[in-house]
């Protein structure tokens, strides 16, 4: 059994480490320290240390497998893991390897005594708001959960991309600056919309998102500007706009390339004049809001196509974030999957030690696959193999046929290198992701997305079925 009292702290960094053990020092505990996490664990078998804080990330051993060879040579001892990148798999990992905590870094002098203290059970040590265990992440909200910076916690990610737009949105979330947010469909333009609210000195006023191409001109226009008494049949009494309910808050208008050059040019009083009118009114209003936009179209190319304000573009362009897709996040793949499953599970109330595991061929498909839907189509392809699992595993049985057609399965097999077989797999992959596109633009609705394309509804209907899209329209 471990010594009360006694804390072994590991970290191949010597600063982090000397200032560890400044802290404990002074409560005071008896602090032993070490840079090299194999030679850490002679130290624990030597010295029978009560607590051991060890760093997640570090070469040759990491925290999980110090945190593993200290259980087996003492199960009592108690281990606490420092990690800059707390996600539900560190959670879930750690739990399963007996950790009594982790904390994140940066952390504060008051959350490094707290943790030692509830570690060693000393009275009046409650937990501060950087110690959070293991189960407790897992049971909390996915807003309330640490490891994640103001703001960001909708947005989850770990690839160099992700962190880019990150620090992008940190940068610009305390700003009243107009924010124009790029990316494919279902790459998560509106996510990253909600992030720069919460961030905002605005978060406590309303988010309005605004769809651009799902409502007719005259109706969008009666929806964000509000219209007076009578300004149309019908309107038989006044209705405020969306600018004047999200006062002090902002406005998401979402794919808006959509808009007509009319609607175009009322936007840009707003955003340059601060003012409004309601359809049918003679009196400017006073217009407070910040304004997010969206596209998966070049604006500035269809600015020279003459089908977007150019002025407007650059009121709307003041700062872009531009959304990598999903098949070019290098690691976010799994860790999305592995959060939709989570969720999924917590929704249909089964309870969090039923969420599945993904076995290696599960992966290895998910991982292969290109996701023309990016992030909105893994969200649905994850929440299918729930559904279909019949036990604690995920299997690459449980994912549709379409990620072994496009690359997963087949692509080990000798004719997958053939010529014939990576054109079809190509215009497989292109037809998808038009047919996305097509659709999403028209939210779904089938016969608009016939006419735009020039092809009968019916061909629409088979190309939907054949891609398997019915789950996302």
């Amino acid at each position: 059994m471990g010594i009360a009292g006694k804390i072994l702290i590991v970290d191949d960094e010597q600063d982090a480490l000397e200032n560890c053990r400044r802290i404990l020092s002074r409560v005071p505990y008896d602090c032993l320290t070490e840079c090299d996490p194999a030679r850490a664990l002679d130290v624990i078998q030597r010295e029978r240390p009560g607590l051991i804080l060890t760093d997640l990330r570090m070469p040759d051993l990491d925290g999980i497998e110090v945190l593993a060879a200290a259980k087996r040579f003492d199960p009592s001892v108690q281990v606490v893991l420092l990690t800059a990148h707390a996600t539900v798999q560190t959670a879930v990992t750690s739990m399963r390897y007996g950790a009594f905590d982790y904390i994140t870094k940066p952390f504060t002098s008051a959350d490094l005594v707290s943790v030692a203290r509830r570690a060693f059970g000393e009275d009046g040590a409650g937990p501060v708001a950087g110690a959070v265990g293991a189960r407790e992440l897992l049971e909390r909200p996915e807003q309330a959960r640490p490891g994640k910076r103001p703001g960001l916690s909708r947005v989850i990610g770990e690839s160099p991309a992700m962190h880019s737009v990150f620090n992008l949105i940190e940068k610009v979330a305390p700003t009243h600056s107009n924010v124009l947010v790029y990316g494919e469909s279902g790459t998560g333009k509106e996510l990253v919309a909600r992030a720069i609210h919460d961030a905002s000195l605005r978060a406590d006023r309303p988010f309005i998102p605004v769809d651009c191409v799902s409502l007719p001109d005259t109706l969008l226009e009666s929806e964000l500007f509000g219209h007076e008494k009578g300004a149309f049949t019908g309107a038989h009494v006044s209705k405020p706009g969306l600018f004047e309910v999200a006062a002090g808050g902002t406005v998401f208008l979402d794919e808006v390339s959509g808009m007509s050059q009319t609607l175009q040019s009322r936007l840009l009083r707003v955003l340059q004049e601060r003012q409004m009118r309601r359809v049918g009114g003679i009196r400017f209003l006073e217009v407070d809001v910040r304004v997010i936009a969206a596209s998966n179209q070049d604006l500035e190319s269809a600015c020279r196509r003459g089908e977007f304000r150019e002025d407007l573009y650059y009121r709307l362009n003041v700062i872009p974030i531009v959304l990598p897709p999903l098949r070019t996040r290098e690691g976010d793949i799994l860790l999305l999957a592995r959060e939709f499953l989570r969720r999924f599970m917590k929704q249909q109330r089964l309870g969090l030690a039923f969420v599945p595991e993904l076995d290696p061929s599960a992966t290895d498909l998910l991982c292969g696959y290109s996701w023309p839907g990016n992030v909105r189509e893994l969200q649905n392809v994850i929440e299918r193999a729930a559904v279909l699992a019949d036990g604690p595993v995920i299997t690459s049985a449980h994912l549709p046929d379409r990620l072994r057609e496009c690359g997963g399965e087949d692509s080990a097999s000798g004719e997958a290198g053939s010529f014939k077989h990576a054109k079809q797999a190509a215009v497989t992959t292109y037809a998808r992701s038009f047919l996305i596109d097509l659709l999403q633009r028209h939210d779904g609705h089938m016969g608009r997305a016939a006419r735009e394309s020039g092809v009968d509804r019916k061909t629409i209907e088979r190309m939907v079925k054949k891609h398997g899209l019915r789950e996302l329209f």
